[in-house]
């Protein structure tokens, strides 16, 4: 049997390429000082050997770390993959890596992970919220105060040097509410966001919001409890419906809930959007797709991710730079999940 090829160093790419070991991390790193035909002598040796430099290690031992730790509640969500997209095109164009968590909706998860990420020593944090997590907070705000750039995707600013990005889930949630109130609904239910987070008190707060401006009297039982899931939104809208009077309408947390709810009420025979008017949040790929297509909120995920990542390099570059509240505006998009209600108004 073939005994395995032993993978080579940094040193024997400098022995090979008659170069010290300096010029070698020179070259990998891109930094200036080195004539053309020594960086591609180097180049040629790296390639040669398929050597690739421990990036870890060699941020240990500089004290200095070229990776930006990323934790995001799912994976599964739509919605996240498109905001850590845009956090790894800014990275990539700076000579970054990301290093992607999934928490997984599970508070210890995300502290475990951001632990790790700690041991590690990365350049930066950049944490999207799930629900809210003290310890957490305490951890996130303990690094902001050691002057390690923390960016956050939440409602709250955690430390005054820690920079937060902000969608407005009280307007964005009370203009689409809003949006069926002028078509005429006057019952309209809502599939709240998990309970114990921030978004889940600015979107009910949104959607009472408009209910009072519009002089509609709130019902606890047009209120469904749920998540950011298809089986939430499944869940919710045959809660709903069961009610003696049910809702004509239903505001759905975001587009995955909307798009179970949807699904639900097609096995109830209820067609969307004559019987009952369904609405998301978000404005994911799928959304537009789905038939019918969402009405939705739509929040500028990708340029979240890129102002969130520009943010955070910037203060990798100059420590003295403070915190700061980043707000971004959606949009309402009207599609074909909503109508005016058949009947007389409700």
């Amino acid at each position: 049997m073939e005994s395995p090829r032993k993978r080579a160093t940094m040193t024997d790419v400098a022995r090979a390429a008659r170069v010290s070991l300096q010029t070698v991390s020179a070259v990998i790193n891109g930094k200036p000082g080195i004539s053309e035909p020594t960086r591609e002598r180097v180049r040629s040796v790296i390639r040669q050997f398929d050597y690739h430099p421990n990036g870890f290690a060699s941020s240990l031992r500089a004290r200095r770390s070229f990776t930006v730790g990323v934790v995001i509640p799912t994976i599964t969500n739509p919605y996240f993959p498109e905001f850590v997209r845009g956090l790894e095109d800014v990275a990539h164009r700076q000579g970054y890596s990301v290093f992607l968590c999934n928490s997984d909706h599970d508070q210890s998860k995300e502290i475990n992970y951001l632990q790790l990420l700690r041991r590690h020593r990365v350049a930066g944090y950049v944490v999207a919220y799930g629900l809210s997590n003290s310890e957490g907070d305490r951890i996130l705000a303990e690094l902001a105060a050691d002057g390690i750039p923390v960016v956050t995707l939440g409602t709250r600013q955690l430390h005054p040097r820690a920079v937060t990005l902000l969608a407005d889930d009280v307007h964005g949630t009370k203009r689409i509410t809003t949006h069926l109130v002028e078509l005429g609904h006057r019952r309209i239910g809502f599939i709240s966001p998990p309970e114990g987070g921030d978004v889940h008190r600015h979107r009910l707060a949104g959607y009472l919001g408009a209910l009072e401006k519009a002089g509609i009297a709130a019902e606890p039982a047009l209120i469904a409890p749920g998540d950011f899931s298809v089986k939430a939104g499944q869940r919710g809208a045959a809660r709903l419906m069961k009610l003696g009077h049910p809702p004509s309408a239903i505001v759905a947390a975001n587009d995955l809930v909307a798009i179970g709810a949807i699904n639900a009420l097609r096995r109830m025979r209820k067609r969307v959007p004559e019987d009952v008017s369904v609405t998301g949040y978000d404005d994911i790929p799928l959304a537009r797709l789905f038939h019918p297509a969402l009405t939705t909120m739509a929040q500028p995920v990708h340029e979240m991710g890129t102002a969130g990542m520009a943010a955070l390099l910037a203060r990798i570059k100059d420590p003295k730079l403070t915190g700061e509240a980043i707000r971004f505006k959606s949009k309402l998009l009207v599609r074909e999940s909503t109508a005016p209600p058949l009947g007389p108004p409700g």
